[in-house]
């Protein structure tokens, strides 16, 4: 009876040492970085401001009108992070929540797989929306979005209950058809007759975290763009280049309306059309540990949006 104790107690103590070895391990790897900085991130040249001319929008009566300018640019107003860590936050620099023996976490199979097939990516998102220039286009549309909390981000089926065309692009030849938006986009002008396609990033759908590519920054580009175009469908922003007057809801996102570049874990500039082919800015994006502002394998991107609108309407 003794040595049962014996054997009971000492199995007990083997199990808490690997538990405690394993916490031990997990904080050795932890993530961190330097955290989203508007002054220094944000690359205030991409901005471009333009005035374009008076406008006149219509008003419910007694008013009726107003007048006001036109004015244009590109407003930062988005940060997205695509992460390898779940609930690791780039934008913050550290571990927002647990994610020891997290099956939410990301992956990178590479092209020593055996299969083709099993080349893919996945990474968790993160979008904030909220106000870093205060121009002359007022809106609304900002909050967070975290994809751990979304199961539609996880599972390529579910996420078709948001986009039942992504079927009607699952084709061969509509696939194919993504060669030409990829080369439009390398040469700085993305095809919006084209909402399916990412550039040289491949497919928009599904509009989840797994990508079918292996170059890890390519695909978590990807990610990102797909997160936007996700935000899009779900009304959770507006596109304020497509009316003067006010910010339209594009559930099938004007991919021209947007440009990006990555901030985290190195900063690279200039921003680029949405699928911009990674080899343009990827060097030293890859490391084996940790780049210049943030740990590899986890990405910080810094969106712009289009704004083109009449100084007398707010939205």
């Amino acid at each position: 009876m003794k040595e049962k104790k014996k054997l009971l107690h000492n199995s007990k103590a083997t199990l808490l040492a690997l538990l405690m070895l394993l916490l031990s391990a997990g904080d050795s790897r932890a993530k961190s970085g330097i955290p989203f900085n508007p002054v220094t991130d944000i690359h205030w040249g991409e901005i471009e401001l333009q005035f374009e001319g008076i406008c006149i929008c219509p008003r419910p009566p007694p008013i009726f009108y107003e007048e006001g300018e036109i004015w244009e640019y590109w407003e930062p107003f988005l940060v997205i992070d695509t992460v390898s860590v779940a609930n690791y936050s780039a934008f913050q620099g550290k571990q927002l929540g647990s994610s020891l023996l997290d099956m939410l976490g990301g992956k990178n199979k590479s092209s020593d797989a055996v299969d083709i097939a099993n080349e893919s990516t996945f990474a968790q998102a993160h979008a904030y929306l909220f106000p870093m220039f205060f121009g002359f286009c007022k809106h609304q549309d900002y909050g967070i979005w975290w994809s751990e909390w979304d199961s539609m981000w996880q599972n390529d089926e579910l996420s078709a209950l948001i986009t039942p065309e992504a079927a009607l692009y699952a084709t061969k030849p509509m696939q194919l058809a993504c060669m030409a938006d990829a080369a439009a986009v390398n040469v700085g002008f993305p095809l919006d007759i084209m909402p399916w396609c990412i550039g040289s990033g491949g497919s928009a759908y599904p509009l989840t975290g797994h990508v079918d590519n292996d170059n890890i920054v390519q695909a978590n580009n990807t990610a990102a763009a797909r997160l936007l175009y996700k935000l899009n469908r779900m009304f959770m922003i507006c596109d304020p280049a497509d009316n003067l007057c006010g910010c339209t809801h594009t559930p099938v996102w004007i991919k021209s309306h947007y440009k990006m570049h990555v901030i985290r874990p190195d900063d690279r500039s200039p921003a680029w059309p949405v699928g911009k082919a990674a080899k343009f800015y990827d060097s030293g994006l890859n490391t084996p540990f940790k780049g210049a502002k943030g740990s590899n394998d986890e990405f910080l991107w810094m969106v712009y949006r289009k704004q083109r609108c009449c100084t007398c309407c707010d939205s």
